[in-house]
């Protein structure tokens, strides 16, 4: 099965809420695909490449909702305030690459 197929089958059981959505994926996948691609963020920023990775995940899975929405609900923003501009994602999701995903 395709990763799209795989997408497709979990957003028909896809709950209301996208705060549930970090308890189906194990955090070692991320952090090691990270490391092995050299993606790792160094340095603290406000959207950290694990964050990204959540976020291009909960973007294929929610691709009706804007950037902006799916930052809010996966709380992948550090730092004093919660709000993230769609241009700082989008930023972010370049400085990623495809390579860890």
């Amino acid at each position: 099965m395709s990763l799209s197929e795989h997408l497709e089958s979990t957003l028909e059981h896809a709950l209301p809420s996208l705060s549930h959505f970090c308890e189906l994926i194990d955090l070692n996948w991320i952090e090691t695909s990270l490391h092995q691609t050299g993606k790792a963020s160094i340095r603290r920023r406000k959207l950290p490449a694990e964050h990204v990775v959540w976020l291009v995940l909960g973007l294929a899975l929610f691709r009706n909702q804007p950037i902006s929405y799916v930052v809010e609900q996966l709380k992948l923003v550090f730092g004093t305030t919660d709000y993230c501009v769609p241009s700082a994602a989008v930023q972010a999701r370049q400085r990623l690459g495809r390579e860890p995903l």
